[in-house]
This record gives C-alpha cells, structure tokens and sequence, in this order.
C-alpha cells in the first residue's frame, strides 16, 4: 500500500514539473511576444568645416533584447581594458573589441535598418535651417524601413525635450512600415542604461565609417543589414 502511495505521490510531481515547465515556457513566450527596436545615430547635422559629411540612423530589431545585454556584459567580462568605461561607443572603443562584438552579433537573430544621408543634398530638405525638424524628417526616413509586424518597443538615445519627443514620436509613428497598426511604443532613454543601444552605435559607427571615411571593414560583418540611401538624385 504504502508503495503505491508513493507511487502515485511521485507522478503528481513529475506532472507538476510538466505543468509548471509548459507554464514558464509560456510565460517567457508571453514577454517576448514582441519586437524590440534600438535606434541611434552617427554624424551631425551642422554646417561647419569640421563637421561630417554624411549622417546615419541605424536601429537594430530583435525579439529577444536579454541577447543584446548578454552580448555586451560578455564584452566587458572578456576585455579588461574596457570594464572602467561606463559604455560602449564606437568612437572610443578599441577597434578589436568593436570587430568582436559584431561577429558575435551574428550568432543572434536581429535584422539592422540604415539610412545613410549625404549632407550636400541637404537642400533637399527644406529643413537646412533647422536642424531639431531636420533630425526627424531623417528618422522618419529610418521608419519608413521598418518592418512591424506585431507590438513593438523603440528605444532611441535620448537627446530631445519633452515637447520636441512628442513631434518626434508622431511623425515616427505615422512613417512606420505598419499596415495593420500594431502598438507601438517609443521609448527616449539613456544609452549608458540599454546595452542595445550601445550595439545600436557601434552599427551606426560602422556605416559612419564605411561612408565618411571609406573604411568598409566593419559593416562588411554585419550580416542581416537593409541600407538605402536617402535624397539622392
């Protein structure tokens, strides 16, 4: 008697882990039932000698974002020289670390969007002037790429105040490639706090490169990439 109690005790718990198993995996289906987006730029906008002559968008789409942070915290535990910088940016990041995590992106499921803008067609615009408006219409041009295909989160490198968000957000949203208009949501934050972001600015330093200073060694690494480029002739 006493072994079929026992017996009958341990199915209930294998069920239970069947159970709780099939219940977590669901759970995590459920938080990641979503696409996740990070946006940043390379260039400026400005018209003085020293300034650029291009400036890029680049946002990189992922359903899973706990691989971006994964990949950056690898950074930091495998290269000693970079764990006192408080993140990862192209412009000050050895060119070894950069070429590393860009391989390693390649082991996780994304897609990149690029818009490359090449300043002397600035005129084109009609926003020369202005450069706050300038800023947005280029992104919308990033929007217009993107893909959504269900709900999605942006995060872009906060650099805007409130009033200027909100512009911002309206006519990003409308340029979106979202015919079925899934949600939405724009989130502008600090880079330091979103290790996407940070991979976001090394693919938007990448093509910087490529185009400013015909260095083409690590955006050729990158493997699932969509770039056009805008207000050509």
């Amino acid at each position: 008697m006493g072994s079929i109690l026992q017996n009958k005790v341990n199915f209930i718990l294998i069920l239970n882990k069947v159970f709780l198993k099939s219940f977590l995996n669901d759970v995590v289906y459920i938080v990641y039932a979503m696409k996740y987006v990070y946006i940043d730029e390379s260039g400026d906008l400005g018209n003085k000698y020293s300034s650029s002559k291009y400036f890029v968008f680049a946002g990189i789409m992922v359903d899973n974002p706990k691989k971006l942070d994964n990949l950056i915290k690898n950074t930091y535990r495998k290269y000693k020289e970079i764990r006192k910088m408080t993140e990862i940016k192209g412009t000050h990041t050895p060119d070894n670390v950069i070429m590393d995590i860009l391989k390693r992106l390649n082991n996780i499921d994304y897609h990149v969007f690029v818009i490359v803008f090449d300043k002397q067609n600035m005129y084109k615009t009609g926003q020369e002037y202005n450069v706050n408006k300038l800023y947005d219409i280029l992104a919308s041009q990033l929007a217009k790429i993107i893909h959504i295909d269900q709900k999605t989160i942006i995060f872009i490198d906060k650099a805007k105040n409130k009033n200027q968000i909100f512009d911002f957000n309206e006519l990003f949203v409308r340029k979106l490639d979202n015919v079925k208009n899934y949600p939405v949501e724009i989130n502008h934050v600090n880079s330091a706090n979103y290790k996407g972001l940070q991979v976001a600015d090394l693919i938007s330093w990448s093509t910087y490169q490529a185009f400013e200073n015909k260095n083409s060694e690590f955006i050729k690494i990158i493997e699932n990439k969509s770039v056009k480029i805008i207000c050509e002739d």
